[in-house]
């Protein structure tokens, strides 16, 4: 939903004026020219969970950001939705949180609203995960997707889940 944009974005602002040493975040600012969310690191955005054809998890976060409670979870979009599954803890009522998720589709984590995020590559819809995700961005285009299923390639190791042997950093950039 929009929160969740919208957190995605001051990740993004935060990231690049605390690289231009507070010189601004406004999206129209700029630095020589360029926008100052161009190509900055934020602190805590990498990618450490690859599950082959299923899923790329990572986390997209900001140190100097304030905590994420702030994000709305998504709307559900089936009407008197009753769970199937066992209810995790941190989401008692097995909220229902969005759409069934497809393939290129990005949610947050855990059935939560963030700051881990996975994108969905399972072929079929994940009907097993139900509605428990807000889904708040897709890949949609097959180029993109084929580099997000080349993680799949890099070394890892199995710790209850398969994680990257090295955490891959990652930029935002608002466009």
């Amino acid at each position: 939903g929009d929160s969740s944009i919208q957190y995605v974005k001051d990740v993004v602002r935060s990231s690049s004026a605390r690289q231009n040493n507070g010189m601004g975040s406004n999206i129209a600012d700029t630095m020589n020219g360029r926008r100052i969310t161009e190509g900055f690191m934020c602190q805590k955005c990498k990618f450490y969970r690859a599950e082959k054809q299923l899923l790329l998890q990572g986390i997209i976060s900001e140190k100097s950001m304030p905590n994420h409670k702030s994000v709305v979870l998504g709307p559900c979009p089936v009407e008197n939705y009753k769970p199937k599954l066992k209810c995790p803890s941190h989401d008692p009522n097995c909220g229902c949180h969005g759409p069934i998720m497809t393939k290129g589709m990005v949610g947050w984590a855990g059935g939560g609203g963030g700051p881990d995020f996975f994108i969905n590559t399972f072929a079929k819809p994940v009907d097993w995960w139900e509605n428990q995700h807000t889904v708040w961005g897709e890949i949609r285009d097959k180029k993109s997707l084929k580099v997000v299923e080349s993680v799949y390639d890099l070394p890892a190791h199995m710790s209850g889940m398969r994680m990257l042997d090295q955490e891959i950093e990652f930029s935002l950039e608002l466009f």
